[in-house]
């Protein structure tokens, strides 16, 4: 690994610092992180095959991810549905109680 002194101004640096807060990270985390979106960036514009093949493997990903997200979302709104019938049924239940035998 390479290491190596950049100067930010203070308010740059201030707007990193709270950034990173913000987002948990540390500011050497968010700058690698934005080295490597410059990066692909680049590469997408020149159409780099590998940047092409990345991207083509994200993209199966995500819809892999999204077809979960609706399975999760269909199973989450079953799982509203019965707690909504049940608090009807409570309802009913203590607004007409039933005699006793």
């Amino acid at each position: 690994m390479h290491q190596t002194t950049i100067r930010f101004g203070s308010d740059l640096w201030g707007a990193l610092e709270r950034e990173c807060a913000e987002l948990g990270v540390s500011v050497a985390q968010y700058l690698r992180e934005a080295a490597l979106a410059r990066l692909m960036y680049a590469a997408g514009r020149r159409g780099d095959p590998d940047f092409e093949a990345a991207l083509m493997a994200s993209i199966e990903s995500e819809e892999t991810q999204e077809i979960d997200v609706d399975a999760e979302l269909a199973q989450s709104s079953a799982l509203w549905a019965e707690g909504r019938e049940g608090r009807r049924r409570e309802d009913r239940a203590e607004r007409f109680p039933r005699k006793a035998d």
